[in-house]
């Protein structure tokens, strides 16, 4: 298992959000390029970079492009090919795909430009998919959300192979656009018919804990993980994230067993409730 540390970028400035609600924001003062230079001497393999407003409106704004560049350089000054970036929100384009692999990242985290055309797949309407964003009070605007609706048949083998699909549980159902919305579908389900699709890696988030310190409920991550291998096999990769609030959090993780290639963890750390160098030292294999 890897120690994954998280940057949420909301117009270049280093952020968390509570449940993902934009009301409730904190603002941490620092530069992100300081915090990866940060995070790589400490030990991270891997950095979990999120643009907000990304997510929220479909499209990363040039501003935090220009940002996400700076961060991506000072990696590669201060790691020396140590440290991998994984980047998301609001990734709809095989375009902007392109772009960032070519600026250097090395996975790009995607949620709901592919799980939207999963649901018109399984004989979901975009009438049923236009209520959802109701209930929500969110008109659904299906050029934004799904510009490209066949974006999986674009990309490559070699592109799925990097690419981390994006599962945002809210209580047993799957959370879209920047978790503002939800849908009355099995997470495990969606999981086994991307898999068929040809992904592999999968990030899971638990949108009621995240960010709120209050520890992770591993009876979520457990049963989901579980029922996904029991459906589409062993052979997936899974990251998880949402809770952490101690180290007793990633203890429980490994005491679970479950099968955890790595676990993404923000607030804790910007709250200073953990150590990134103890964890890596402690829980990151080598």
């Amino acid at each position: 298992m890897i120690i994954i540390p998280a940057i949420d970028l909301k117009k270049s400035k280093v952020v968390r959000l509570h449940k993902g609600k934009f009301e409730h924001t904190t603002s941490y003062g620092i530069e992100p390029e300081d915090i990866v230079k940060d995070f790589v001497f400490k030990g991270a393999r891997r950095i979990h970079i999120v643009s907000l407003l990304g997510a929220k409106s479909g499209k990363i704004l040039e501003e935090d492009t220009h940002t996400i560049e700076k961060m991506v350089r000072i990696r590669d000054i201060a790691a020396f090919g140590k440290c991998e970036i994984q980047l998301g929100g609001g990734l709809r384009r095989i375009q902007e795909i392109t772009k960032f692999f070519n600026m250097g990242i090395d996975y790009l985290i995607m949620g709901t430009a592919i799980i939207l055309p999963q649901l018109l797949e399984l004989n979901f309407s975009l009438s049923d998919i236009a209520r959802a964003y109701n209930l929500a009070d969110i008109r659904f605007d299906a050029d934004k959300e799904i510009p490209e609706p066949d974006i999986m048949d674009r990309m490559t083998p070699e592109m799925k192979k990097k690419i981390i699909i994006s599962i945002d549980v809210s209580r047993s159902s799957v959370a879209l656009s920047g978790w503002l919305v939800t849908i009355p579908l099995e997470p495990s389900y969606v999981i086994k018919k991307l898999v068929e699709k040809g992904f592999s890696k999968f990030m899971i988030t638990d949108t009621t804990r995240d960010g709120t310190l209050n520890g992770i409920n591993i009876e979520t991550f457990s049963h989901l993980i579980n029922k996904s291998m029991e459906l589409a096999g062993e052979n997936i990769e899974f990251i998880i994230g949402g809770g952490v609030g101690s180290q007793q959090d990633i203890e429980t993780i490994v005491e679970s067993k479950i099968p955890v290639f790595g676990v993404v963890i923000g607030k804790a750390l910007y709250e200073q409730k953990v150590q990134l160098h103890t964890l890596i030292k402690k829980f990151q294999k080598p």
